[in-house]
């Protein structure tokens, strides 16, 4: 089959968010089987045997680029992120190749227009990222979609456990619930030591990172893969405040190095992974101070959090993708 991936952020040097590392670890396990594309608009390092095109960072110049690239290559399968919507206007025009949306939270969730939602119509298949996400998208199609999580290839660790540490990953936005990390009770930072792992962004407030420091955070960022499995590695947890998050990869991979996951109940798709068998579910800030001080079963939490991880990895992910290529291919 020829398969293209399309989406702006595809690059190997520069960490871009989930998506990235989604069709990065498709990229890299299918490019030996089948004729692998990527379109996108980040240049820099690119090891991989999957050729790739540069387009066009400019919206509108992008659609011109990338709909010529997609009829002179003429593929099989054209793997597309919800997100943005890039090829609304492609979707709708006659076309021999297979389009499949890979389905995150809706926009409307953001209050922005939904055209994720227009494009999705005229897919010939709808891949959501987490059962949660599913929900909102076969009710909304009325359809038939699939659910292809998130996975990680993380390496387990036998590093010990620093008491009392937490560590938060993620960028410093309002949906990743950034701000909400001064609002957690006072008590909070003099019980725990909270490490930030922040991606650098054009949303930084200075001052939100300088409140967070005062009041004993550590900010860490551009870490490489080794320093950030090992600030995993030692964190006795793993804390996400996000407003709603379709699947979070971060709380994965400190979930296989044994960090207890410790999240908001109105997450989303993370609950799919984490429940309070493994971790801790928490209602409000002041509910995740009580719950994490006076967590008992720690080393049970984390067993569990462990034999949980295992389940999600990027070999059966990228199968369950190729079957469902290879279906829509095969329908007709």
């Amino acid at each position: 089959m020829k398969i293209v991936y399309v989406h702006k952020d595809i690059n190997q040097s520069i960490n871009a968010g989930g998506i990235n590392t989604v069709y990065l670890k498709h990229i890299e396990r299918l490019q030996d089987k089948h004729d692998i594309y990527v379109i996108t608009s980040r240049d820099g390092e690119w090891n991989l045997k999957a050729k790739r095109f540069i387009v066009s960072s400019d919206n509108e110049q992008r659609k011109i680029e990338i709909e010529k690239n997609l009829n002179e290559i003429k593929p099989d399968i054209i793997d597309v992120f919800s997100w943005g919507a890039e090829l609304l206007d492609y979707s709708k025009k006659e076309r021999s190749s297979k389009l499949v949306m890979r389905a995150d939270i809706p926009m409307r969730y953001y209050s922005r227009e939904p055209i994720d939602e227009e494009m999705a119509y005229n897919c010939d298949k709808v891949i959501s990222i987490s059962n949660w996400c599913d929900f909102e998208w076969s009710s909304t199609l009325g359809g038939d979609t699939s659910v292809v999580p998130h996975a990680t290839d993380m390496e387990k660790s036998d590093m010990a456990k620093k008491k009392n540490t937490v560590v938060w990953v993620g960028k410093s936005t309002y949906i990743k619930g950034f701000d909400l990390l001064l609002k957690l009770p006072d008590e909070f930072f003099k019980k725990f030591e909270l490490t930030i792992i922040c991606a650098p962004t054009k949303f930084d407030d200075a001052k939100m990172f300088e409140v967070l420091k005062k009041k004993g955070a550590i900010i860490k960022s551009n870490l490489s893969p080794e320093d950030y499995r090992n600030q995993l590695a030692q964190s006795e947890f793993v804390l996400s405040t996000a407003r709603k998050e379709g699947f979070c990869i971060a709380v994965l991979e400190a979930m296989k190095v044994g960090c207890i996951p410790v999240v908001p109940y109105w997450i989303g798709g993370t609950t799919d992974f984490v429940n309070s068998t493994n971790g801790i579910v928490y209602r409000n800030l002041n509910d995740c101070f009580e719950k994490m001080k006076n967590l008992k079963n720690s080393e049970e939490k984390r067993k569990k959090a462990i034999i949980t991880s295992d389940e999600y990895n990027w070999d059966s992910v990228v199968r369950m993708s190729e079957k469902i290529y290879e279906e829509i291919v095969n329908a007709n």
